[in-house]
Formats: C-alpha cells, sequence, structure tokens
C-alpha cells in the first residue's frame, strides 16, 4: 500500500469532542486504510488529556504522538484560535514509525538526548529522520541537539519544533504513550522506505556591528558588550518602547553566526529572539541555550518582503528534489512570532498558502507556531528562532 495521510481539525471548544471530531475525519480520508501513526496538534486552551483519549477511542492502538502550539496549520491554513486542533492520520506499508516520549528533558537535557540516541541507533540503518518536540519552556535545546549530534552513530536529519501555549509563557505539553506530559520530548522516528526533505528559512537581515555576550547563565543574557543587554535591544527602538511588547521588537532579534560561516545556501547566523525580559535588569531570556558568555553576536532585523522571499525559495528548494510530485506529507514548524503577531490575522495568506502552493498544493500538511525550530544546516541539527522548517517526506520509488 502506498503512503497515504489525510489531516483533519476541530475547532469546538469541547476538547473530547475535537478529538473524536478531527481523528474520526483524518481516519476517514485513509479509504479504508489502517493508520500506522496519529500526528496531533492542539492550541492552549484544550484539556489534553481529554483530547488524546478521545482521539486513542477513534483510533484504539495507534501511536499518538505531538504537541500544544501558540498554534496550528493545517492544508494550507494557520488557525492560532485558543481552541483548535490539527490531526494527521498516517498509513503505511514500506513507511515506519516509531513514537517515544522522553521525560526530565527540562532538569536533564543531557541525559534526554542520551536516551533518546539510544532508541535511534537500536534501528540501525533503517532511521531516515527524527522528528522532534520538546518543551519550549523548560529545558536547554542546544545541549539536547549537541548530544544527539554526537551519540547517534548514523546520522540522519533532525527536525521539529518546540511546544508552545498562547503566548502566556506559563506551561506546554508534549504528546505520547496516551498522555499529555511538560518538560518532556515527543519524538518520532521515521524508518524504512523514505526519502526525507528538509529546508529552513528566516528573513532576517543584520543591523550594526558584531557584539559579545559578556554576562550569561541558564539562557539568560545579562550583558552585551559590558552593558545590559535590554540597552543594545534599545539602540534600535523610539525610546517609549518599555517592554517585548512594544512596536517594533517584533522585528528585532539576534543573530549567532554560524561555524565556518555556515552554508552557502543559508544566511550567515542562526536567528534567536528573547522571550521575556527583567526589567529590573536589563536581562533577556532566550529559551533553547546556546547563547553563552564569550559569545559573538549580531543585532538583525526581520525582513517582511525578504521572509516572504526567502520561505518561497525554501519550499521550492525542496520541490525541485522531486520534480512533478507533490509529497506524500508535510510538516511545517513555524515560529509563533511569524504568525499573527508578524502577519495579524494574514498568517493564512501571507506565509502558509503559498508555502503550500509552491511545494504541495495536495500534499497532506500540518504543523504548528511553536516557541523555536530545530532543523540541520550542513547536517549539524540547530534550535532557531523566527523561523520556517519544512520537511517533505516521499515514499521511495521501487523501481
Amino acid at each position: 500500500m502506498p503512503a497515504t495521510a489525510q489531516v483533519c481539525t476541530s475547532k469546538s471548544i469541547d476538547s473530547a469532542a475535537a478529538g473524536t471530531e478531527a481523528a474520526t475525519g483524518a481516519i476517514a480520508g485513509l479509504a479504508g486504510a489502517g493508520p500506522s501513526l496519529m500526528l496531533v496538534y492542539a492550541t492552549a486552551d484544550h484539556d489534553h488529556d481529554q483530547l488524546l483519549a478521545s482521539i486513542a477511542k477513534v483510533a484504539p492502538g495507534v501511536p499518538i504522538v505531538g504537541c500544544s502550539g501558540e498554534g496550528i496549520i493545517a492544508n494550507g491554513e494557520s488557525d492560532e484560535s485558543l481552541a483548535a486542533v490539527a490531526v494527521m492520520a498516517i498509513a503505511s506499508d514500506r513507511i515506519r514509525f516509531r513514537s517515544f516520549l522522553v521525560e526530565d528533558y527540562g532538569r536533564d537535557p543531557e541525559a534526554a538526548g542520551r536516551q533518546i540516541a539510544a532508541l535511534v541507533n537500536a534501528e540501525g540503518a533503517a532511521a531516515r529522520c527524527l522528528w522532534l518536540m520538546p518543551d519550549g519552556l523548560h529545558g536547554n535545546c542546544t545541549t539536547l541537539l549537541r548530544t544527539l549530534h554526537a551519540e547517534v552513530t548514523l546520522p540522519i536529519p533532525i527536525v521539529g519544533g518546540a511546544a508552545a501555549d498562547g503566548m502566556t509563557f506559563e506551561r506546554t505539553f508534549q504528546y505520547g504513550a496516551g498522555r499529555a506530559i511538560s518538560g518532556g520530548v515527543a519524538a518520532v522516528l521515521v524508518l524504512g522506505d523514505a526519502d526525507v526533505e528538509i529546508a529552513v528559512s528566516h528573513g532576517c537581515q543584520p543591523i550594526g556591528l558584531e557584539r559579545v555576550v559578556t554576562k550569561a547563565e541558564g539562557g539568560w543574557i545579562y550583558e552585551i558588550d559590558g552593558k545590559p543587554a535590554w540597552s543594545a535591544f534599545k539602540e534600535y527602538l523610539s525610546d517609549d518602547v518599555e517592554d517585548l511588547n512594544g512596536e517594533g521588537i517584533v522585528h528585532l532579534c539576534i543573530g549567532e553566526p554560524l561555524r565556518n560561516g555556515g552554508s552557502s545556501s543559508y544566511d550567515p547566523y542562526v536567528i534567536r529572539t528573547p522571550l521575556q525580559l527583567d526589567k529590573a535588569s536589563g536581562s533577556l531570556f532566550f529559551p533553547g541555550g546556546g547563547l553563552t558568555e564569550g559569545g559573538v553576536i549580531q543585532l538583525t532585523r526581520r525582513d517582511p518582503d525578504k521572509i516572504r522571499e526567502s520561505a518561497r525559495t525554501c519550499a521550492e528548494q525542496l520541490r525541485g528534489r522531486h520534480e512533478g510530485r507533490d509529497p506524500d506529507l508535510v510538516l511545517q514548524f513555524d515560529c509563533a512570532g511569524r504568525g499573527r503577531i508578524l502577519w495579524g490575522g494574514c498568517a493564512t495568506a501571507e506565509i502558509v498558502a503559498p508555502l503550500r502552493k509552491v511545494l504541495g498544493p495536495n500534499a497532506p500538511w500540518i504543523g504548528f507556531h511553536t516557541y523555536g525550530e530545530i532543523a540541520p544546516i550542513e547536517g549539524r541539527p540547530y534550535y532557531h528562532n523566527y523561523t520556517v522548517a519544512l520537511c517533505a517526506l516521499y515514499e521511495q520509488d521501487t523501481a
């Protein structure tokens, strides 16, 4: 049986009803094929345990994996309402999926990385790709990815997004093994006869001179060039901006120079953005780790036109690798700061629908708005902000 996937959504505020509606619709689209995996993304106001329980009733015995998001993305549309869910049912005889849920990532990301690497290594050469969905508020994703890169014996691409909530920065959820937890990592290992294509883009431009992080700890940058970190941002903002909700801050971020200049096909910076400001000290919190004392950084500014252009180029690159063929399914991990915060109510028209039109107008398409994106550059996995990461999966030709 060829790989088949179907996506269905629900806007019901009743979590049990929403899970039932979305899961029933997704499975119905498989035309009688039994699902191998149920991939689920839901927004903040749902009761996540009820949601998963209702999906499990519709698809008994089928692995269910996913996480909460600031918004969901499904079949070319973005929905950032407080009660939305998207379910993708996937069926295939030749592509296999192994899902797992790792706890205590927030407390010990290195141990979580070793645990995941051992599960990947146990599958050997059959492994094709790893989809990761870690907690977006707790845990050092840079450490997790560094550990995976070092310990996975047969390197495979790693892609995904950090779980989010409704921009309250209180609690995110990861789904797996019939449960919803916080502080963990939900993951899917893709195995078998699959070709996996990944691309990532941001759309930011450097401004000013390179700077140095002079005081940092635990995700907080306290000082840049010996001054409060917030003062470095304020240099490019109007005097009346007092916090991260001020006008103009939505376009300002940090670029971390890539090693050896990065890739010829990617801008030379990994983009990072702060999620919290401590006004008393002027320090900024960057989830995901990686920005450390002594590190060189570059202030950058987002350009909406460049965001559109780079995202389209990203999709065209993937399309060109399998010319004339839609993917069997697509995952889109897009930053929460690239939804309504940037585009207002036009995220669907500005970024999601155009990507689907280029890469796969008929491809089953699912994703969510994240608190951080995971995608490789030159074979090494990185934690990003303000980016879109696309993962297109194709069942291999039998010829």
